[in-house]
Parts: C-alpha cells; structure tokens; sequence
C-alpha cells in the first residue's frame, strides 16, 4: 500500500470517530422520547436499520429469503431465467408483504383507536363564534384579525391603533369589534391586560355590584397587594367586606383563554427509575418502549455477491456503517447514563431516605471527577432528563444543588437551608408570622451566614409569601371562620 493510500485510509477512519462521537455527544443529550423520534427518522432515512420488535417482519423475511435462495439456486445458469427471477420476486413480494402489512395496519387501527381528540383551539373557539355573530363579510374579516392577533391567554398582543393600521380598518368599528369579542366565550378576551379581562368578567357576573367593580378599577393594585385596611378605609366600608368582595374575584379568571391551550398540559415520561432497596441505590433506564433496531441482513447479503455494482456497494457500505454508528452510540448513552445517574443518587443518598430538603451539595465537576468524563457531558446528561423516584419525579438538574458555607466550615446545600426555612416559619405565630430579619438570625443561630435577599429568593422559590402577605392571609382565614 503507497502512502497516499495509508493517509487516506487513516484521515477516513478519523472522520469516522469524529462522526460517531459528534453522534454520541448529541443523543447524549436527548431525553427517551426525542431519542425515540431520532431513531423513528433514522429507520426512515437508513434502508438498511429496521426494527427488532416485528415478528411478523421477522418471519416474512426469513420466508423471503428461502423463497429467493431456492429460486436462484433452481435457475442458476439458465441466463433467460434471469426475467424470470425478477418476475417470480415480483409475484411473490405481493403475497409477502401481506402478513407485514396485516400486522401494520393492526398497529394503525390501534394508534388511531387510542388517539386523543385534538381540543378545539381559543382562536377555533372565538372564531365560530364571530361566524354567528358578523352581519357581513366585512365584519367578520374585522373579527378574525383580531381574534387572531390573540395569544393563549386570550389577551390582545397588539393596539387597537396597529389593527386599524394594519388592515385599513376605522379605528372606532376596531374598538366596537373588540367590545364584542371581550364578551364571547370565554368573557374577558381581546383585552391587554389582567385588569380588564376581571372587569369585563366582573360586568358580566355581577353587574349590580358597584363595590366589586370600583375595587377592580380603582384600587387593583391595593388587592394584588392584600391591602384590604386601605381600600375599605377609602370606600368607607369594613374590612371584612372587602375580604367578601375579593372572594368573589376568586370566581374570575384571570387567563380566560389558557382553558384552551394545548401548552397548559405538560406529560414527563421519567428517563430514569432510581429505587433505594436494602441499602442499595438501583438505576433502571426506562427505555422498554424505544425502538430496538438492527440491520436488515438482506442488505448485507448482496455485498457478499459478486459481482456488485460500485456505486450500490459504496451507498450500502455507508449505510451500514451509518446504522452500526448509531447502534454503538445508543448503546454508549445508555451505559453512561446508568454510570451518571448512579453516581449522582449514590451522593444523593440521603434524599432517597428521606425525601425533599436532603439534598447535599453537589456540583457537575463533582460528578465528572468520580465518573471520569468531561463537566461539559455531565452538563449534557443533567438537560431535559426526568428520574422517577420515590418521592415523585424531579428533574436530573434538581439534583445538583449550590454549596454554602457555615461558621463551622460544613457545608450545605441550598435545598437544606430553603429546608430550614420551610421548618421555621411552619412554627411561626399566624398572628405575628417571622420575617426574613428573624430567619436570618435564626440561620445564624446555627452557624449558617447567608443574604437576607437570599432568603427571600429561596421563599420565593418555596412559594412562600412575605410576612407581611403572610399575616394578611390569616386574617382573612380568621374572618372567613367567623
């Protein structure tokens, strides 16, 4: 072999590695179900994969073969039979693809028997709607642009101003049209902002209740803010009946149009299982019900066959290649993250025990040291992966939690202290609720330094209200007990 020869071979073999690891670098990041639809479009794109899991394939193709290797060893040497051949393969592929194709269209029927019903869209919605309701065409143009310049919420993401602008509309017949729509179903829509959309609804659903809607368009901001004192101070009335008028907001809705949205539903399937039995941590990936794929071994048999044509066996070569690359990387995303999520539960051991606020410190370095792989892949693993636990499912990032440092130099993770917080303020007084001030010291207390914004920040996480909403809360807890 020249030189030349050997260079190539060896520059071949590294864009080969640099392919597979690029591959692998990227189904690294894939979640099950998008590791799924990958392997969906590759069994599309690749004539040479096919799946495992099809017996009736399984079966039709060993039959085929039979068929064909009786047919060419019956003919062999009988040049015009060569027509024939093609004739015979051509018969029988009718008669071979019925099995397959029974088998396939038993799996359709079953997929569209199991299917879920598309919801009917907000703008599907309004836009009947405004089909009964426009007099002419002209009006109902006028309804569509702006029921489709609606987001999910149903709130306007444009002017009045820029819709009259946009389709030559009069700005006034803009405004009576949008009128109309803020009392289709659901009311409140076509509005800008949360304000108007509990007005409209507030117009509609208590009309007679003048105290209810000067609330809503004079003092919002004061009930956003609890302020019930202030409002029933200036409206000359009792606190209590404030507190009354603001449960009837509660019957409102502030997102008329998000009943409607396909975004509101969100379906995880876990990647991972993580049990904890007999003092073991067990990690199961949960990828059963991903394609099993492998290589169609026709394809493989006609590069034994000579002769074959060049450009057929380059194409088939590459093929195969292709599919053996993306089998070997497959295969290498499941073991890694079996090593990863095995090293990270194993830290996290405590968690598993003992649930939610046990969380140790834990940072991807640390991991990419004891497993021995690059941060930047620990990082790739954690994205867009869920494990199942006993405690529920969680994110794999939610795992990895910052260190803080206390007096005594032992370390926390910040799941502790948001833990701790959780902790001091379920003792609280309801009368008299402890600020940040207070939980600070506490903190301090038991040797941990920390921010008071960090403490905010973290009830903030938790969902927990400031003291002073808090306080606010129990009163109006109190009142609705008497």
């Amino acid at each position: 072999m020249d030189m030349s020869a050997n260079m190539m071979l060896k520059q071949t073999g590294k864009l080969t590695m640099t392919q597979q690891l690029l591959q692998s670098i990227e189904l690294l990041q894939l979640s099950n179900v998008e590791l799924a639809e990958k392997i969906s479009s590759e069994l599309i794109e690749n004539p040479v994969l096919e799946e495992e899991n099809s017996e009736a394939l399984e079966a039709s193709n060993e039959v085929k073969q039979e068929f064909l290797a009786t047919v060419d060893k019956e003919l062999s040497g009988d040049d015009p039979a060569i027509n024939r051949r093609e004739e015979i393969e051509k018969m029988y592929e009718q008669t071979w693809s019925t099995p397959y194709d029974s088998y396939n269209d038993e799996i359709k029927r079953s997929f569209i028997e199991n299917a879920v019903t598309q919801k009917e869209t907000l703008k599907e919605h309004l836009l009947t709607q405004a089909s009964l309701t426009a007099k002419n065409k002209a009006e109902y143009i006028l309804l569509e642009t702006i029921i489709t310049s609606l987001d999910d919420n149903g709130f306007l993401i444009t002017t009045p101003e820029d819709i009259a602008g946009s389709g030559s509309f009069d700005l006034n017949k803009v405004k009576d049209a949008i009128a109309v729509i803020n009392t289709f179903d659901p009311v409140g829509c076509g509005v800008q902002t949360i304000k108007e959309s509990l007005i409209i609804q507030a117009e509609q659903l208590y009309p007679d209740d003048d105290i209810l809607l000067t609330i809503l368009k004079e003092y919002f901001l004061d009930l956003e803010k609890l302020n019930y004192v202030k409002i029933a101070s200036n409206l000359h009335i009792s606190p209590a009946e404030v507190i009354r008028k603001s449960r009837l907001v509660h019957n409102l809705d502030p997102f008329p149009g998000i009943k409607y949205s396909s975004k509101n539903a969100r379906y995880i399937i876990p990647d991972i299982e993580v049990k904890y039995i007999d003092g073991e941590v067990i990690v199961v990936v949960n990828d059963e019900w991903i394609p099993k794929i492998k290589i169609n071994s026709y394809y493989k048999n006609i590069l034994k066959k000579k002769p074959v044509d060049n450009k057929l066996a380059e194409y088939l070569k590459n093929k195969i290649q292709s599919a053996k690359n993306l089998m070997t990387s497959i295969s290498n995303r499941r073991t890694t993250i079996v090593k990863v999520v095995g090293a990270i539960m194993e830290h996290q051991r405590d968690f598993l025990i003992y649930g939610a606020g046990h969380l140790k410190p834990l940072i991807y370095l640390d991991i990419a040291r004891i497993v021995g792989l690059h941060e930047s892949t620990i990082s790739r693993i954690a994205n867009n992966k869920f494990v199942q636990t006993s405690w529920g499912v969680f994110e794999l990032k939610y795992f990895f939690v910052s260190k803080l440092k206390s007096q005594n130099s032992k370390e926390h993770s910040s799941d502790e202290i948001m833990n701790l917080i959780k902790e001091i303020i379920a003792k609280e007084d309801p009368a008299n609720p402890v600020s940040d001030l207070e939980i600070l010291n506490e903190l301090k207390n038991k040797g941990i330094n920390i921010a008071r914004r960090t403490i905010a920040k973290y009830r903030t996480v938790l969902n927990i209200s400031s003291s002073n909403i808090r306080k606010k809360l129990n009163f109006i807890k109190n009142e609705e007990r008497k």
